[in-house]
């Protein structure tokens, strides 16, 4: 069998921008270290979240997959822009305030009141910059 070619990390990151909007900084890491291994983190990202293909029947719906995110990173010491992101995707596939602040409130018990905190000051945020630009 053939060895595949090598992957270039600036076309892997081209395809991350088309697919998610956004490049961060740890892509641009990867892309330049290890290119084979960003190819593999970014399919199974949009495979995880159900971006390509789009999730099947009896598939968790996106909002859902993204507001998990949201309530992980509100868990992790992560920006909060980071868990404002999640949540905002989660947004627009459909999740409601009320869904988010409810997936926000099962932190409390096995993450506690600073996961709970960082959910809500993503939410805040997301609240903010749309003030900000109205």
């Amino acid at each position: 069998m053939a060895e595949a070619a090598p992957i270039d990390g600036q076309t892997i990151l081209q395809r991350i921008e088309e697919r998610r909007g956004h490049v961060w900084p740890l892509h641009h890491l990867m892309a330049e270290l290890d290119p084979g291994f960003l190819d593999i983190f970014d399919e199974a990202y949009v495979h995880t979240l159900g971006f390509e293909p789009e999730p099947g029947s009896g598939s968790l719906e996106p909002k859902y997959r993204e507001l998990i995110c949201a309530c992980a990173c509100a868990m992790s010491p992560v920006p909060v822009e980071v868990t404002a992101h999640h949540l905002e995707r989660a947004y627009k596939t459909g999740l409601t305030e009320k869904e988010a602040i409810q997936g926000f409130h099962a932190l409390l018990i096995p993450a506690g009141g600073i996961a709970l905190s960082n959910g809500l000051r993503a939410m805040l945020k997301i609240r903010e910059d749309a003030a900000a630009h109205t």
